[in-house]
């Protein structure tokens, strides 16, 4: 089975969830077996922060990264939907000389040029919907380039044989806010992969701790982009009452840009407790998980939470917002402790509970790994989804273009 993936983020350029998945699921899902045959990957992607042109991954998935215009930043939607034509354009010649089966685009970035080569070689379109422009904004398109957004992901699950969604909730947003039948979206959920036991040698688990936490600090972590969505804000608001209760507590933040919150930190008199470590390497962020006493997601939209399953395979006790995803994928006090969105108290009452029990944390965290490995895991996801494709080109054959 032949597939043309398109995705707007591929190693070495990676900004978010999507990219993480993107990542993580096309080298496991390329190889797998089909009626068809076992599926054949070529993943097209913009050439972004180096890279080879083309990149031979392995026998079943083969990497090309595009050379696109710069974005501009004054008129990024339209810059998006401009390099969709370059994206297009290297594709047509790979599908013209052996037709693709199937194509699956992640995300309205790369819908246009999915969905002209649909039309063109008359190939069944698979969309996997990563957050939704409205669900960002709580139901609301702010402006014009948000409602464009909008629109485009509309259109792109519109024009799709299917849809991917990758929690209950995301499938319900969907069906909202595009109206899109409850049988034509799937649920298959992200996953991770199990962290190596010798991926935090001790001796620099050692040195980490010794780093952030030299007299023996309890330690909090939040990962994530630095965006309002993700509710940073809303644990910095948090800490006067943390720190009230537990003094020798520490805030580790990681994520570019994260000093923006330092002025609300200073306002609250908290800055002195909170360390600002921009932008870390997945090594620093699995080792961080490996010493905090607890990582909080405080996210007010989530369409998934990756960043909790992450933590979780870190085997890290994991607090997260009762929102989205995060709601289904952190079950309060079995895997994790939920609490209530845009509620600084709510964080408090959690860390108390991490702090006063470690029995019960360390049960959570038992739960957690055990999911981990039988459920989040991607050879899982990668079956779900081959099965997908099966099911979609088996509908086309049978259907008249």
């Amino acid at each position: 089975m032949r597939v043309l993936m398109l995705s707007w983020e591929f190693p070495p350029h990676v900004v978010g969830g999507l990219g993480k998945h993107v990542t993580e699921l096309a080298p496991v899902l390329a190889g797998q077996a089909t009626a068809e045959g076992p599926i054949a990957i070529d993943l097209v992607t913009p050439h972004y922060n180096g890279g080879a042109g083309v990149e031979k991954v392995s026998e079943f998935l083969t990497v090309y990264r595009v050379d696109v215009p710069p974005l501009d930043p004054q008129d990024n939607f339209n810059s998006v939907i401009s390099s969709n034509h370059f994206l297009q354009e290297a594709a047509l010649p790979l599908g013209d000389a052996a037709p693709y089966d199937l194509i699956h685009v992640h995300d309205w970035l790369v819908s246009k040029a999915g969905i002209a080569l649909k039309e063109r070689w008359k190939t069944p379109l698979l969309t996997t919907v990563h957050a939704t422009e409205r669900g960002r904004h709580r139901g609301y398109t702010p402006g014009e380039t948000s409602y464009q957004i909008d629109r485009t992901e509309w259109l792109s699950c519109y024009e799709a044989w299917r849809v991917i969604a990758c929690s209950q909730f995301m499938q319900r947003e969907l069906q909202e806010y595009f109206e899109l039948p409850a049988n034509k979206v799937a649920v298959i959920p992200n996953g991770v992969a199990p962290l190596a036991e010798d991926a935090c040698p001790s001796d620099e688990l050692a040195a980490v701790r010794a780093r952030y936490a030299p007299n023996g600090e309890r330690l909090l972590l939040f990962v994530g982009r630095i965006v309002h969505e993700k509710g940073l804000q809303v644990l910095v608001r948090a800490m006067p009452r943390i720190l009230a209760d537990y003094p020798n507590t520490r805030l580790l933040v990681a994520g570019k840009n994260g000093s923006s919150l330092w002025p609300l930190a200073y306002e609250l008199n908290v800055d002195g407790a909170i360390t600002f470590l921009d932008y870390i390497s997945d090594q620093e962020r699995d080792c961080l998980y490996r010493i905090a006493d607890a990582a909080i997601f405080p996210s007010l939209y989530e369409p998934f939470g990756i960043v909790a399953l992450e933590a979780m395979a870190a085997d890290c006790n994991v607090i997260a917002s009762s929102v989205g995803g995060l709601g289904e994928v952190v079950r309060h006090l079995y895997n994790g402790l939920t609490v209530m969105p845009d509620n600084p108290m709510s964080i408090v009452w959690a860390v108390g509970q991490v702090f006063a029990d470690p029995e019960a944390a360390a049960r959570r965290r038992a739960a957690a790994r055990n999911e981990i490995r039988h459920i989040y895991n991607w050879r899982n996801v990668a079956q779900q989804t081959a099965a997908l494709y099966e099911l979609v080109v088996a509908e086309r054959r049978a259907t008249d273009w």
